[in-house]
């Protein structure tokens, strides 16, 4: 025992259920409470708080606590004087400003007040564990093993806070290094009043006291939580022994594939599938000859190893590299966590005689050389500074720390950060943004950081690969160190027109200017030029040096100038819309120079005179850019020097030229979408985004490639006769010559028996999305079908105000009688609705993309409308160039990209050959549809059969069908 075992002095854990999130009109439910003094727990505290409405079925669910419960409870007046001993206290609380919301003006009503603290476990938690996307207590209550859920009870609650605190303190000490690393962090940082620094200073038989006032033995779960926390890393210690001839050619792949005895005593259960087959066939042609290719490979084809074989066995055989960009980072991770380690098994090729390897895209890296600049520009170690102004560069050296030490497929990139941070701090923003690397700014080896940056060490690895997997994004954005593979896969090829934008946009926000501004005030960019002009060049440059200092507080004078009166007179445009919403972006077409109207023409003159400052500003210091390169530089100070002055200048040029396409100063070969938008709470951006992503993609993917093979399980109908000829134009597909692509694309047949295994039915006699009684009309329908057929239904809705009432009523009706879970209702609401067998899960329209439900635990979707495709302009202008210059924009583009996203919801519901059911659709607006455009819709539905019927008809049928499955 520690002799100072006070040291913590007078502290609690304290957690709030309440009636929903907004403290001015809800109220606390459950209050508890531990409180400590030193590692002594003097008392222990829970209870109900009686509100003056009763609570919603959600909050029910959630809690466990109902409103006969709630009758009987104390009101808060005769419960809060118990919290209000807390007073003097360091109270422990996760994401304690939402407690701080409901509580602290009850504590100002004290007349003498010691003083309370709030310490919020989610900042420790991140600085412990950096690579932590999600920092849900949930997470850790279950990655700890500690529940299989948090129950969202005030003192279970608490107390479980507390054993993830003790266990994430245990785990760190137990890893000297890191427990090394934090303490000198916090000395650092001048954090020795820190109170999570106090407890993680103690000694562990302190700890493990603390861990003993409430029975809980920490020792079991550290195992636990270092697994989940830290996986690690596959060595190549398994012995491969190779399984087939690694020949490239067709006879060799039909050969692997269709061994079904030898491929399964590798994968149990494997069955030959000739779609995969085929796949394989074609990508190795595509590779072979040269060529581009589309294939269509639906739900059950077995994509990914459909192209990794092929795409191995050529990368060996012919020592090319290939490159498989996937649609998003997620889907990279399981590529490489799943699919790469069963390629290797399928052929028996170790890791290091396949080398498959992910790269991800520069700018997701984070600079350890601009944070040390930002560092030396900043005051962080004033104590007068609080711990919040001084987070962001702890977590960020966190970060390093943890990037610095752990494997590349570990390590945390801007996709990973935790988006309650974004929102919280914005100064965590900012740095975001300002950290991210920028390889024109990058001085390679000159980089006194150079041996551990993410970014240089993936990029080594890359360079040695056979395959590279990568995202979408990362072939617009690839790095000029080494080529990009000419061979290239792209999976999930119907979001590539999405991504493509995104890649070809030009944008400047308000932040953007903001953050410029700063940076001319503070000298942050040219204070930077500054010193390498004093450093390099000979003779006294006082002058020289003087001169731009003037011109970079003079500019940002100038650009503070505008910016100030630039938001409100955004604000005053969009308010004059006459569906203006205070809650999404709002969206207009760019002001033109010959814009007559008085306050647009002002904003316009605004814009016009930033372009025409940046570009003054950007004329001065570009000789200065052309002066110098990386290796001129001497020693850590310089590099840091030049790669903050390079860095200014990338972010300025981005800046400047994305102004001079905005406002029609320069011209584009390319057709953009030239519009601005305002958020209530973002304020303004301007964007110019292309039109032909096709063309785009042709010049600058294809056309530069030996082959590329597009590929996805929905880039039209079964058969490709409808809705892919959009998908060719926006890929860029079409614009290849015939001798450089396959004519048309390969659609495989299904894999499953859709015909047999499943019933979709549309109707449109249900009431207007947005009538009110929308939600209880359709659910008083659903409810005895659901009763029926006994749960096993999935049920999405497309705004969240009817997720809402649906969640509200299907609780009040099913609660106690069919289990019913809820989209965000615990990390594992999947899996428990699996689990039942009989339940109804809730989610909204995005929801019903990502989940997989074999088996069935699914025996029936309902989906509210047919999906909308979105209205911003940019999709408007495409609509209108494909119609002129393409085809039917309607049948090819608009009908294509709805049913499109239709068969993606449609294939939550057949995940392998045995599932089975029932889908309906409702959706009132269909009723004024053509019959050919109802036509249409069914064509390119297919392989489902669409049955149009009333709503009363379609669940009897579906629960006729159903009832057959049984």
């Amino acid at each position: 025992m520690s002799e100072d075992n006070n040291t913590l002095g007078k502290w609690a854990l304290l957690d709030i259920e309440t009636s929903g999130a907004d403290a001015s009109v809800d109220e606390i439910i459950d209050v508890g409470f531990l409180q400590f003094e030193g590692t002594k727990l003097i008392h222990k505290y829970e209870s109900l708080c009686r509100p003056e409405f009763e609570i919603s079925k959600f909050i029910q669910k959630l809690t466990g606590i109902d409103n006969k419960m709630l009758k009987k409870a104390p009101m808060l007046d005769d419960v809060i004087g118990e919290v209000l001993e807390l007073d003097g206290h360091d109270i422990l609380a996760h994401n304690a400003d939402f407690e701080a919301g409901f509580l602290d003006h009850h504590f100002e009503t004290l007349d003498f007040r010691e003083g309370h603290r709030w310490q919020d476990s989610l900042y420790f938690l991140s600085l412990l564990f950096p690579h932590m996307s999600s920092l849900k207590l949930e997470n850790f209550i279950v990655g700890m093993g500690l529940a299989d859920k948090e129950l969202h009870r005030g003192l279970q609650d608490s107390i479980d806070l507390l054993k993830v605190v003790i266990v994430a303190t245990l785990m760190t000490k137990k890893n000297a290094g890191k427990y090394n690393f934090m303490m000198s962090l916090m000395h650092k940082y001048s954090l020795d009043k820190y109170w999570f620094f106090k407890f993680l200073s103690l000694y562990e038989e302190d700890v493990l006291e603390i861990a003993n006032q409430i029975d809980f033995d920490p020792i079991p779960h550290i195992e636990t939580a270092l697994e989940w926390a830290y996986p690690k890393t596959l060595e190549d210690k398994q012995e491969y022994h190779q399984n087939f001839d690694m020949t490239f050619n067709g006879a060799n792949v039909k050969e692997i594939f269709s061994n079904e005895e030898k491929v399964s005593k590798l994968f149990n259960g494997y069955r030959y599938r000739k779609s995969q087959e085929d796949l394989a066939l074609k990508v190795g042609q595509s590779f072979k000859n040269h060529i581009h290719s589309m294939v269509q490979a639906p739900t059950g084809t077995g994509k990914t190893l459909g192209y990794l074989v092929p795409s191995a066995l050529f990368a060996l055989s012919e020592q090319k590299q290939v490159l498989v960009a996937t649609g998003t980072k997620t889907l990279q991770a399981q590529a490489m966590n799943k699919d790469v380690p069963a390629l290797h098994k399928l052929l028996g090729v170790s890791p290091k005689d396949l080398k498959i390897r992910q790269l991800v895209g520069s700018s997701n890296h984070f600079c350890e050389l601009l944070f040390t600049q930002r560092q030396n520009e900043t005051d962080l170690f004033t104590d007068t500074k609080d711990f919040k102004e001084k987070f962001s560069d702890i977590y960020f050296e966190s970060l390093f720390f943890h990037n610095s030490n752990s494997a590349l497929e570990h390590m945390i990139s801007r996709n990973d950060l935790p988006f309650v941070l974004k929102m919280k701090l914005e100064d965590f923003s900012q740095a975001e943004k300002d950290l991210a690397v920028d390889y024109r700014a990058c001085s390679n080896k000159q980089c006194p950081y150079y041996a551990n940056c993410t970014y240089i060490r993936g990029l080594r690895d890359a360079k040695e690969a056979d395959i590279i997997v990568g995202n979408h994004a990362l072939m617009f954005s690839w790095t000029k160190s080494f080529p990009r593979p000419p061979y290239v896969v792209v999976d999930e090829a119907h979001k590539i027109e999405g991504e493509a934008t995104k890649a070809f946009s030009a944008e400047v926000g308000q932040s953007d200017l903001e953050s410029l501004q700063k940076q001319l005030q503070n000298l942050q960019g040219l204070g930077s030029l500054f010193y390498l002009i004093g450093n390099l060049i000979e003779g006294n440059q006082e002058e020289e040096i003087s001169a731009l200092r003037m011109l970079s507080i003079d500019s940002a004078t100038m650009l503070r100038d505008h910016l100030f009166e630039l938001p409100d007179k955004f604000e005053m445009i969009f308010k004059k819309m006459p569906r203006y919403t205070d809650k999404f972006w709002n969206e207009l077409p760019m002001i033109m120079p010959t814009e007559k109207e008085g306050l647009r023409l002002s904003v316009f003159h605004h814009l016009e005179s930033i372009y025409h400052l940046l570009k003054s500003i950007y004329e001065k210091v570009y000789p200065y850019t052309v002066r110098w390169q990386a290796s001129d530089m001497q020693g850590p100070p310089e590099i840091t020097a030049w790669t903050r002055f390079e860095s200014f200048v990338g972010t300025l040029e981005d800046i400047m030229n994305a102004l001079a396409l905005l406002l029609k100063i320069e011209t584009s070969t390319q057709p953009y979408s030239l519009s601005m938008k305002y958020h209530e709470q973002q304020g303004f951006l301007l964007t110019a985004g292309p039109i032909n992503t096709g063309k785009i993609l042709h010049d600058q993917l294809l056309q530069t490639s030996s082959s590329v093979v597009y590929t996805s399980a929905t880039l039209g109908n079964e058969h490709g006769d409808q809705g892919s000829r959009g998908m060719e134009w926006s890929t860029g597909y079409l614009y290849s010559e015939p001798e450089r692509r396959f004519r048309s694309g390969l659609f495989l047949p299904s894999v499953y028996d859709y015909k047999n295994k499943t019933r979709v039915f549309l109707c449109d006699d249900t009431p207007s999305l947005y009538d009110k009684d929308f939600v209880k009309t359709v659910c008083d329908r659903l409810v005895p079908f659901i009763e029926d057929i006994g749960g096993r239904t999935l049920l999405l809705f497309s705004a969240r105000a009817r997720f809402e009432k649906a969640v509200e009523y299907m609780l009040d009706k099913f609660e106690g009688k069919l289990p019913v879970f809820v989209q965000g209702m615990g990390a594992n609401v999947v899996e428990e609705f699996k689990d039942s067998g009989n339940g109804i899960l809730i989610g909204m329209e995005s929801f019903g993309e990502g989940i997989d439900v074999p088996g069935d635990a699914l025996r029936f979707v309902f989906i509210d409308k047919i999906p909308d495709l979105s209205m911003d302009q940019v999709i408007r202008l495409r609509r209108d160039y494909y119609d002129t210059n393409i085809g039917n924009e309607f049948e090819d583009y608009y009908l294509a990209h709805r049913t499109r996203n239709l068969h993606q919801k449609l294939g939550r519901l057949l995940r392998t050959e045995n599932d089975a059911g029932a889908v309906v659709v409702i959706d009132s607006r269909i009723k004024k549809w053509k019959n050919s455009t109802m036509a249409k819709l069914t064509k390119q539905m297919e392989p489902y059969q669409i049955n149009r019927t009333n709503f009363k008809q379609a669940l009897e049928a579906s629960k006729e069908f159903v009832q057959t499955l049984e």
